[in-house]
């Protein structure tokens, strides 16, 4: 079996933001949607794993953006699976995304196996991870960071009611749900002048439909930090947006 799946997308409106590029949101539904395309074609995808009870959950994931394609571009969209082993609890996944020769985007996603009964994470034995080829190459491959959370009552930027639209078939709040809260912190201004160079986000801890979730944001060197929180302050999600320079 192919350890490594692609395919060619059109960067249609739906994908784009005030910019008509595609927005750092929609980087991140095309490589989630194509991680899921690559594990259904290899027996371990959502339905195969909600069958034994199972969820693959999203424990972090780094993007690093070199550019930003345009309405009705052609792209495409790559993704390998990273070295693991049946004892591992934690694997890796892999990404690209290019216009023609142009390199726009990578990425590196750390998943977990969350078991629905009891919402323990299992190994990978678990899921019986088929034979398939693993590449040697990996992106965005540093460290991913330990984000320090000294944020302040100032540091309030937005509420967040967790809508049904932002749940997915786990019954909690999808990431790429959460990239977009975040983004929603900025005006439309604001936005259409951001450079985003890279975009790495934590998630600690899941959310449902209904809850009313505060996003606090402050500006750091190269960026900004930001923290979505449970209405008791528990950490649902950590995330660094860093920008290219001028």
């Amino acid at each position: 079996m192919e350890g490594s799946y692609q395919k060619q997308v059109i960067i249609t409106p739906s994908r784009c933001d005030a910019t008509s590029r595609l927005s750092l949101h929609s980087i991140f539904v095309l490589f989630q949607d194509i991680a899921s395309e690559h594990a259904e074609s290899l027996g371990i995808g959502g339905i195969a794993l909600a069958q034994k009870g199972l969820f693959w959950l999203t424990v972090r994931t780094r993007v690093r953006v070199y550019s930003r394609p345009r309405m009705m571009e052609e792209a495409t969209v790559q993704t390998w699976l990273g070295k693991f082993a049946p004892g591992d609890l934690r694997t890796d996944r892999y990404y690209r995304l290019t216009c023609g020769d142009r390199l726009v985007a990578e990425g590196r996603t750390e998943w977990a196996i969350l078991r629905l009964a009891d919402n323990s994470v299992v190994r990978m034995r678990e899921v019986g991870m088929p034979d398939v080829e693993i590449l040697e190459e990996t992106v965005c491959d540093a460290p991913f960071s330990r984000f320090r959370a000294d944020f302040a009552e100032d540091d309030f930027s937005m509420e967040h009611i967790v809508r049904p639209s932002d749940v997915d078939l786990g019954q909690h709040m999808n990431n790429t749900a959460y990239v977009r809260t975040i983004l929603d912190t900025f005006t439309v201004p604001e936005l259409k002048s951001l450079r985003p160079a890279e975009l790495e986000i934590c998630f600690r801890q899941p959310c449902f439909g209904g809850q009313s979730l505060t996003v606090r944001r402050k500006a750091v060197e190269g960026g900004w930090l930001f923290a979505v929180l449970h209405p008791d302050g528990k950490q649902a999600a950590l995330a660094q947006l860093l920008t290219q320079p001028e």
